[in-house]
């Protein structure tokens, strides 16, 4: 909690109120509590940027368009703009459903500042205003030059990461790394769904079927006759095969698999490591380890009897010869009989834990289960010569209520099935809080950005009336 000097702007750029107040960042939201005013508190879904405009001044602009201005915070303004860039960014990470822990970079894109992060699955490079997912599924390659790194995006232009200092070959060995484990992931499971596959096929399959990307029924069955059927006997609900039976019939339909859960596993089993004959006396550092005593008066007593053996003490009364040896060598008491001498130390026994390394669970990977950890999916495209076509996106492994229709924008140079498919990848596959309406649904500022919202064309229920109803849908723009 700090105290601040605050001031709220609407979006029409007029104060609404102004005064001192207590700020703080708390249970995933921005708190601000006026000293003679009710809290306001904003969670980090519905804060659009957070800037600073001009030195010491802090600016959180709401996705409403109102903004809250914040002066006078002291030490405490380098914290708070951490805990709330923080804090967008993880509500970025959660509302693109990004799977996995991030690894986090400090960089530019354009000259503006981000912080990009690297998950399983995806890149999300956020700036004080917006963010940017880019699938795996749909980077081409990443290359690093000059402290450059470039990554290539299918449809779009390269993405090019500067300021990136000695970490740019790290940030670009990464996302190599991240981008050959989510191929991998996708071959091990299609091999673990159909065992019958030759290895050519198979791999075939897999670059068609990369996460998150629909590939077509003609595309899948040109590998093999029976690979669409297999795929959607065992990936679609039982309650749900009649249905997709009417959808292939009525539009061109297309297949996808996007995983939803992280199956990376950390490394277990490692234990701290000692040495078990050493034995820790702490407190005890003034312990007698030689017979000269404590002191000033033992250090000076060790320092006459060492110069024995050189002539120099008792030189001219015929030396002691190597006496002064013996008596210093019997001073770190490893002398014969000595009343301190030590007892001869056992060899170290070094133990340490069985270490699992970091790994991942490639058989957590199905589509099957009361809990899949991969969302299986259609699209089906129902194409009029000259005319806009509409998109049917319907979950194949999930009691989702509703299949929902896309009328994507005419003109926008690509194929629509391919348009949507994208836009639901960018959002993650969450329709819930793309499509959000009313009081008791909970939908975040980049929610409207997304185009499938205006695309929305109808929705219909899983009941008994469901082909009949999209039968009706997909023939009223004819």
């Amino acid at each position: 909690m700090s105290a601040a000097q605050y001031r709220i702007i609407s979006a029409a750029d007029g104060d609404v109120e102004n005064g001192s107040a207590d700020v703080a960042v708390s249970d995933g939201a921005f708190i601000l509590a006026p000293s003679g005013g009710s809290t306001l508190r904003v969670p980090f879904s519905h804060i659009r940027s957070v800037a600073e405009p001009e030195p010491y001044l802090v600016r959180v602009t709401l996705a409403d368009g109102n903004a809250i201005e914040l002066h006078g915070l002291g030490t405490m303004r380098t914290q708070l703009l951490a805990e709330l860039r923080d804090g967008r960014s993880e509500a970025a990470a959660e509302a693109t459903a990004a799977v996995g822990e991030a690894e986090i970079f400090g960089g530019t894109v354009g000259g503006d500042s981000v912080e990009v992060r690297v998950y399983d699955d995806a890149l999300l490079i956020i700036t004080a205003a917006a963010t940017m997912r880019i699938s795996f599924s749909f980077v081409g390659a990443v290359q690093v030059q000059d402290y450059t790194v470039t990554v290539e995006v299918a449809g779009g232009a390269p993405v090019m990461l500067t300021r990136l200092g000695r970490r740019s070959g790290e940030l670009a060995e990464l996302l190599t790394t991240r981008l050959r484990e989510a191929r991998g992931r996708t071959a091990a499971f299609l091999a673990s769904l159909l065992p019958g596959l030759d290895p050519m096929a198979l791999r075939t399959a897999s670059g068609l079927l990369r996460d998150g990307v629909a590939a077509p029924v003609s595309a899948l069955d040109g590998i093999h006759p029976e690979l669409s059927s297999a795929l959607l006997g065992i990936a679609t609900l039982p309650e749900r095969q009649e249905m997709i039976t009417e959808l292939a019939r009525r539009t061109d339909l297309a297949i996808g698999f996007k995983q939803v859960t992280s199956v990376r596993r950390s490394a277990v089993g490692v234990t701290p490591w000692h040495d078990h004959a050493v034995t820790p006396h702490i407190g005890d550092h003034g312990a007698p380890g030689s017979q000269f005593g404590l002191g000033l008066g033992g250090v000076l007593a060790a320092g006459v009897m060492s110069g024995m053996g050189s002539g120099g003490f008792g030189g001219g009364m015929g030396g002691m010869g190597g006496w002064g040896n013996y008596w210093a060598f019997r001073a770190l008491g490893a002398g014969m009989n000595g009343r301190q001498d030590r007892p001869m130390a056992s060899r170290a026994a070094v133990a340490v834990g069985g270490l699992i390394p970091a790994t991942e669970d490639l058989s957590a990977l199905t589509a099957s289960g009361e809990d899949p950890t991969v969302l299986a999916f259609a699209l089906g495209r129902r194409s009029d010569d000259g005319r806009p076509s509409l998109v049917v996106y319907e979950v194949l492994n999930q009691r989702e209520p509703l299949t929902r229709v896309y009328k994507p924008d005419s003109g926008s140079g690509t194929n629509e099935l391919v348009a949507v498919n994208r836009c639901l990848d960018d959002a993650g596959f969450q329709l819930a809080a793309v499509h959000a309406e009313g009081l008791t649904s909970a939908r975040g500022p980049d929610a409207s950005a997304s185009p499938l919202a205006r695309w929305l064309a109808g929705k219909v229920p899983h009941d008994d009336q469901w082909a009949t109803r999209l039968h009706a849908l997909l023939t009223a723009s004819r």
